[in-house]
């Protein structure tokens, strides 16, 4: 299990997915203030605008389910079925971010400062298709291998 390179793909998306909960990923500078978007939600000051529970779930969820992906080692072709499915989850987390801001201040932000966390679900989607790619190419291997004898 370890010493196949998608294992560490899958761990690095799920420690990556989990490395953007404390961290803010953009302030947003609007007429009346300034706002925080995280993975507490939106948030001015200490009080909570739109609550980010859901972005929370998410993340920790596309972690929990990269860390069971790692655990699926002898089904290879499984691996790399839900592997596909990370990797739209993945650039899914982008859409439901912009779902957020746009449905939260309907065009009144002035400005908005992308933090680099942001950069994070991106990694993981290429993460994501290398892992597809190496889970395919073992599982070529195994066959090639079975063929032989």
């Amino acid at each position: 299990m370890i010493q196949r390179i998608q294992t560490i793909y899958w761990l690095l998306i799920g420690v990556f997915f989990i490395l953007m909960i404390p961290f803010d990923w953009m302030s947003l500078v609007v007429s009346d203030g300034d706002y925080v978007f995280s993975a507490d939600g939106i948030t001015k000051g200490a009080d909570s605008v739109i609550a980010g529970w859901p972005l929370m779930l998410y993340l920790i969820g596309m972690a929990a389910f990269n860390f069971v992906i790692i655990f699926l080692y002898k089904k290879r072709i499984l691996q790399s079925k839900l592997s596909v499915i990370s990797l739209i989850m993945s650039l899914g987390f982008y859409a439901l971010m912009l779902m957020y801001r746009y449905m939260s201040f309907e065009g009144d932000v002035q400005s908005a400062n992308y933090c680099w966390p942001l950069i994070l679900p991106l990694i993981n989607a290429i993460l994501s298709f290398m892992g597809w790619r190496a889970a395919i190419n073992d599982e070529a291997y195994v066959r090639s291998l079975d063929r032989l004898r």
